[in-house]
Order: structure tokens, then sequence, then C-alpha cells
């Protein structure tokens, strides 16, 4: 009795896990500021649910007092840039956008880059990516 207990209770985690990442980036992100633009590339973004088409997706660069945690974020939005939508089973390959980059208050930044889906009203982190050096402004 006690065994069919743990299975079943392992198998909504299963479903939490696979949902996880049905929309995000797969291989390598990255920024590149050179003066007043900032390029933000990613190797692909893709789209594994099954059928339908997500909503308009953002990237977004951001400097943080703290590597972000996949809970809320804290910071400055320094750079962004819209992609459009995305079919279901569907990615976009070899993405590099460059854009203005928007200073923010003097101090240090931790740096992540976003993915945004709009859905329910406003842009929901779908994704993201931390990077490990910080940034003096």
């Amino acid at each position: 009795m006690f065994k069919k207990i743990l299975i079943l209770c392992a198998i909504p985690l299963l479903f939490i896990s696979a949902y996880a990442k049905e929309l995000g980036f797969s291989g390598q992100t990255s920024y590149q500021r050179s003066g007043g633009a900032v390029t933000l590339v990613s190797n692909t973004i893709h789209n594994n649910r099954d059928g339908g088409t997500s909503g308009t997706l953002k990237l977004m660069l951001w400097a943080t007092p703290a590597p972000y945690d996949g809970k809320n974020i804290n910071g400055f939005v320094v750079a962004q840039t819209e992609l459009g939508s995305l079919l279901g089973n569907t990615y976009f390959p070899n993405i590099s956008r460059t854009v203005s980059f928007l200073t923010p208050s003097a101090g240090s930044y931790y740096m992540t880059l976003t993915l945004s889906e709009y859905r329910n009203g406003r842009y929901q982190i779908v994704d993201y990516m931390n990077y490990s050096n910080m940034e003096a402004f």
C-alpha cells in the first residue's frame, strides 16, 4: 500500500517539471554592449507546446542587485526587444537583436536575460539566464 502512495505522489511532480520548459531558451545566450547599444543573442527559443500559438514573446535584459531566483525580479530593464509569437512545436533559431541600452542607476549589478510571454494581460517570465559577472555603472 505504501509503495502505491509514493508512486501517486511522484506523478504530479513529473507534470510540473514537464510544463516548466514548454517555452524557453535552448543552447547558449549572451549579450554584448557597445556604447549605447547592446546585442541580445540566443541560439534557439523553443515552443514545445502541442499546437496553438504562444503569446507575444519578448527578450529583456535586466540589471539586478542579486541574481534572479525565478520568482519576483527586482531591478532595471536595460534593454528589450519583441520577437513575435511562436507556433507550437516550433522554434526561433539564431536570434541576434541589437537594441538601445539604458544605463541603470550608479552601482554594481548582476545581469539577467529573460524570455517573457504576453498572457493574461501582462508579460510573464517563462525562462531566464543569469550571468555570473557583475557590471559596474
